[in-house]
């Protein structure tokens, strides 16, 4: 008779299919656990880095399996004991988190051999009979199919317990499949780590951190009954967390956002914190509410996030802990879902939105604020994902229209998805607006401040420290004459030189006040700067690799003799092996010509047709794409005053840059220079968008953008190059403005460097 067989290679084929990650195995076994009634597993790991002698043991106090339990349950693949109506456990009422049989293939995945030691619960009987059985996976794999596994892959036994032995499973997982590398290992223990709901999260506020009452007291985490006592895990040996800092980070929290989205309505509160509203009165909590997208089917959840504005001085420790969990994390029956949170997913766009400099609040298309539209440039002050540390609570009958993937790790990108991501960003966005009316008044300040000490003309700007050494000259000279009218008994005249020299003294208190609003951009410059250096470092060794693939692939190339498919297939990887390479020879040329001392140890002239060339190098792959004509027509003898090479090189990156992200497909670009008048001129045309020459100024301030579209390969601009090109241009008193375009251009921009 014809039958069916079944490969035993299906284990190791499941396994990697439904169970993503290492972690993620490993937390299959877990909820393997809580499944069972448990109240407390511990998660112990031993020298887990060791292949050889290293094990993990997860031990709980949950109902236990009978033989007859571990035959028809653990052993069998999709086992259907969960397949119930209710898919709930009998203790305690918990809705079932495992499926699949996924737990059995977790621990396969992890290691070679699985020990089990049971005690199932207490049914009445004076006896119980406990088992103890041995899982060899490298001999089950041995045989070709299921029905040829040897008796020895598989032993079971059972013993006599008394009636007052406690129930439990202890599952030991020996000789560990991976040889993790230092990084997959932290990666590892880190993910493992995070995987339940922070309890600060998950518990009540003290009413001295945020104001007002809160939306909800604690979240709903798990569907479970009243008499569920929870579920605890300990993590010992190398899965040992160690500090807890979740305290900390809520006292030095911003704001506090609460979501509560049911069928009934989304609801949003926002609350600042008591210092926040301390330092800023106008700061007070703020509610919401709008419609569910989708209130016959969900998703309903409940969120907490912390923000935190500003910077925060912390410990080493504690900044490493903050880096790694901030973020908003997705949890389901109190279990993490990943990859949402992790370091860099970015499934609320916040990093996107926030590198995009946009003027736009894309969760509040549907919150209707009359008294929060105040400030049109509120967007500016998104900030992002590592601004944030929350977490969204849902349990499995509110997730329903959500579908987990087949590796366990996210949700299949549908409605469903969206419509969480919408609602989500609906809060954050919201606290945006927030904080922005909180601040609006002192900003109005600010700005109006900086538009008083704003030049009047277009006139080339002196360097800074000039500036301020010749206004603290001049009030030192009306201080004399003050003192000398004073002396001749003139006391109107030396009221007037004090009043001068008061004068003076405000415009140098006002010029140290921008600096100081300018240190914390500097900083990030700063630090910018300092992994450019690394950069460097990586972007040599790529190189060096790539060389070697494209060696091999010409070797290879003369080895295939007559297969002309295959040449053709190893032809093209040769030429793409040979883009790549130029492509990283570009940026390595650069990043060296910028980063290495060399670059800032000495002043001299420099070249600008060659620099402009060098310069080209890092935006040649957008040109080529978007066949743009490039024209340098500045003259080969044409050159700077004595200049840092970095310094011009950043300046001539910048603008070319910009030009080139303002510029359509079959744009064009010109450079050209010339020396007039005492000075030396350099100008770039391009045809892209017209600049208005009445707001021109304004592109000089940080954070406004002139580019629109996220270009692909160079993104969109944060605002910044034109004001640090026009700081570095400062201290050589050098000007740069935009001028009027030559007929078949649309925008020009002009330095004028002194001749000295």
């Amino acid at each position: 008779m014809a039958r069916f067989t079944v490969d035993t290679q299906l284990f190791r084929e499941l396994g990697e299919l439904l169970v993503g990650r290492d972690s993620t195995a490993l937390i299959e076994l877990v909820k393997n656990a809580y499944d069972a009634d448990a109240e407390i597993i511990s998660v112990y790991g031993e020298a887990i880095a060791d292949t050889a002698r290293g094990f993990i043991r997860l031990t709980d106090d949950g109902v236990g399996m009978t033989d007859g339990d571990f035959l028809k349950g653990f052993l069998r693949i999709a086992s259907r004991s969960r397949t119930t109506k209710t898919r709930k456990s009998k203790l305690y009422g918990r809705r079932y988190t495992g499926e699949k049989g996924v737990g059995r293939l977790a621990a396969h995945k992890l290691a070679s051999v699985v020990d089990v030691e049971s005690i199932p619960q207490r049914n009445g009987k004076s006896r119980r009979e406990a088992l103890r059985a041995t899982i060899d996976w490298d001999l089950v794999e041995q045989a070709e199919t299921l029905d040829e596994i040897p008796a020895a892959a598989i032993l079971l036994e059972t013993e006599t317990v008394p009636a007052s032995a406690r129930s439990g499973t202890t599952i030991t997982l020996r000789g560990l499949r991976k040889r993790w590398t230092r990084g997959e290992l932290a990666n590892f223990l880190l993910e493992v780590q995070d995987f339940e709901v922070p309890r600060t999260l998950a518990q009540s506020f003290p009413k001295a951190l945020f104001q007002g009452r809160r939306l909800f007291a604690e979240p709903k985490l798990r569907d479970s009954s009243s008499r569920d006592p929870g579920f605890d895990v300990k993590l010992e040996g190398d899965f040992e967390a160690g500090d807890e800092y979740w305290v900390a980070l809520a006292e030095s929290a911003s704001w506090l956002i609460e979501i509560d989205a049911r069928a009934a309505g989304v609801r949003y509160r926002v609350s600042p914190s008591v210092q926040r509203n301390l330092d800023s009165p106008t700061a007070v909590t703020r509610d919401a509410q709008i419609d569910h997208p989708a209130p016959e089917t969900g998703p309903f959840f409940q969120s907490r996030i912390l923000v935190q504005e500003g910077v925060h001085r912390r410990p080493v420790q504690q900044t490493s802990w903050a880096r790694r969990n901030a973020g908003v994390r997705v949890f389901l029956e109190g279990f993490r879902i990943l990859p949402y949170g992790d370091r860099n997913n970015d499934w609320l766009s916040l990093d996107y939105d926030y590198a995009a400099r946009q003027r736009r609040l894309p969760g509040l298309k549907s919150l209707h604020l009359p008294d929060l539209e105040i400030d049109k440039d509120a967007a500016l002050l998104s900030l992002p994902n590592r601004s944030y540390f929350g977490a969204v609570f849902m349990t499995q009958t509110d997730s329903r229209p959500l579908r987990t993937l087949v590796n366990r790790e996210g949700f299949v990108p549908e409605q469903a998805l969206y419509n969480l991501i919408e609602m989500v960003r609906g809060g954050i966005d919201l606290s945006v607006r927030v904080r922005a009316a909180a601040d609006y008044e002192r900003r109005g300040e600010r700005r109006a401040a900086r538009s008083e000490r704003a030049p009047k003309t277009s006139a080339p700007t002196q360097p800074i420290a000039r500036q301020l050494g010749q206004s603290i000259d001049q009030a030192l000279a009306y201080l004399a004459e003050a003192q000398a009218k004073s002396k001749e008994g003139d006391a109107s005249g030396s009221r007037r030189q004090l009043s001068a020299a008061r004068s003076e003294i405000k415009s140098v208190a006002d010029r140290l006040d921008d600096l100081a609003s300018e240190e914390a951009m500097i900083r990030v410059l700063a630090s910018v700067g300092t992994q450019m250096a690394a950069f460097v470092h990586e972007i040599n060794a790529l190189l060096a690799s790539t060389e070697s693939l494209e060696s091999q692939a010409i070797e290879l190339l003369d080895q295939v003799g007559r297969s002309a498919s295959l040449r053709k297939e190893l032809a093209e990887f040769q030429a793409s092996l040979g883009d790549l390479r130029r492509g990283l020879e570009r940026q390595a040329a650069y990043l060296i010509d910028v980063v290495t001392p060399d670059a800032r140890r000495r002043r001299r002239r420099l070249g600008l047709a060659e620099r402009f060339d060098a310069a080209l190098g890092i935006v040649e792959t957008t040109i080529e794409v978007q066949e743009i004509r490039v024209r340098n027509n500045i003259p080969r003898d044409l050159r700077t005053p004595p200049m840092f090479p970095a310094e011009l090189t950043a300046v001539l990156t910048n603008l070319l840059t910009n030009a080139v992200k303002a510029v359509e497909r079959g744009g064009k670009i010109r450079a050209s220079g010339a020396r007039r008048k005492g000075a030396v001129r350099f100008a770039l045309e391009n045809s892209g968008t017209r600049v208005n020459l009445r707001e021109a100024s304004r592109w000089f301030e940080p954070f406004e953008s002139t580019t629109t579209d996220i270009d692909p390969v160079l993104g969109q601009g944060m605002g910044l190059g034109l004001p640090i090109t026009r700081r570095v241009l400062d201290e050589y008193g050098a000007s740069i403005e935009f001028i009027r375009p030559p007929k078949g251009y649309s925008t020009a921009i002009e330095i004028v460097f002194p001749e000295e």
